[in-house]
């Protein structure tokens, strides 16, 4: 009953999803479809959350606000396939090595018995028989040394295939934890990373801190300029984050026009430093648009920094830090606020 009833609602909400693509004139194409299927289901918020911020930012669903989506959401699927396909070829790679190491063995272990036959029959045997067991002998020497010569060429193509393989999943890797409009680390490495430090930090105590970054008023470079200047400022700022950042921290884009940067090994003072050094670096630059070579202004942006207490989880730490940045916004914008531990406060 609760099969033929799920059944139902997703034949009832694929006849929605085609209604609503042919109502709004949105392109019927898979991953469209897809995305506007998981709107309306009603199982994924995130999905509806992102589609809602991402029409009011650009006015309309388009091919942009699609492909944005669609590589946050769904692009896993595609890395899955990569994954399974590119374990497939090296499975079948170690199987081709393990059946010349199996055949190897069975010949070594022939070779030897040879040898120690011949060893065991040479003392006073005839020389017409010793004759024939040294020809035997020789047999077998060419024998193991054609065997070793094949073994070796295939020891060396099976090691380039499973380094071909090996670098071919480390492209799927990178594609699947940058952001395909501006080159640097997406929402998932930043999750994955933090994560990882994190569980650092609780076991050695170091020190560190999270920045969250939001561009001011972007939607009007959007609304004034056009969403390809919009994507060009985006471009820039995180051009100018990822080169502001040591090599020990990330930055990444967190979602639309919000930034996070992790700074492990970093106190709260260091970081509010470093958070205003990035803030100075975006303003200085100067925004021309090239095909009329129009200057429209510079860039701000509102930072909020939080330290992390090894005693919270990840959702309070990053809620810190997105609580600081909505009091810079508070504030006037363009500015640092940091996240005062309670206890500090109270000290």
């Amino acid at each position: 009953m609760g099969v033929e009833y799920s059944f139902e609602k997703a034949a009832l909400n694929a006849q929605k999803t085609m209604a609503l693509l042919m109502d709004r004139k949105i392109k019927q194409v898979p991953q469209n479809f897809t995305i506007w299927f998981e709107y309306l289901s009603d199982t994924n918020p995130q999905i509806k959350e992102a589609v809602n911020r991402l029409l009011a930012e650009k006015g309309k669903f388009n091919d942009e606000v699609a492909k944005e989506i669609y590589n946050e959401f769904f692009s896993s699927e595609k890395e899955t396939k990569q994954i399974r396909e590119t374990n497939r070829l090296v499975q079948q790679s170690m199987e081709t090595l393990l059946r010349e190491i199996r055949a190897s063995s069975t010949g070594l272990s022939n070779y030897e018995e040879t040898l120690e036959d011949f060893a065991g029959k040479a003392d006073g045997a005839s020389v017409l028989d010793l004759q024939e067991m040294v020809r035997g002998v020789i047999a077998e020497t060419r024998q193991m040394s054609e065997q070793s010569h094949s073994l070796n060429e295939n020891l060396q193509k099976a090691s380039e295939e499973i380094e071909i393989l090996k670098r071919k999943l480390e492209v799927v890797e990178n594609e699947n934890l940058t952001d395909p409009l501006t080159g640097i680390a997406n929402r998932k490495k930043f999750d994955v990373v933090l994560d990882e430090l994190s569980a650092r930090c609780k076991s050695t105590g170091e020190k560190m801190c999270l920045v969250l970054s939001d561009i001011d008023f972007f939607k009007k470079f959007n609304d004034e300029h056009g969403h390809l200047f919009g994507d060009q400022v985006l471009k820039l700022v995180a051009k100018t984050l990822h080169t502001g950042v040591d090599e020990k921290g990330i930055a990444a884009r967190y979602g639309g026009e919000e930034f996070g940067i992790i700074l492990p090994e970093t106190n709260l003072q260091m970081a509010a430093r470093l958070a205003d050094t990035l803030r100075q670096s975006v303003s200085a630059k100067k925004l021309v648009k090239r095909n009329t070579g129009t200057n429209v202004g510079k860039i701000t942006m509102s930072f909020g920094v939080a330290q992390y207490d090894p005693t919270e989880n990840i959702e309070t730490f990053v809620s810190r830090a997105d609580r600081a940045l909505y009091k810079a916004k508070e504030a006037g914008r363009n500015q640092v606020k940091i996240d005062v531990p309670v206890m500090a406060e109270a000290v």
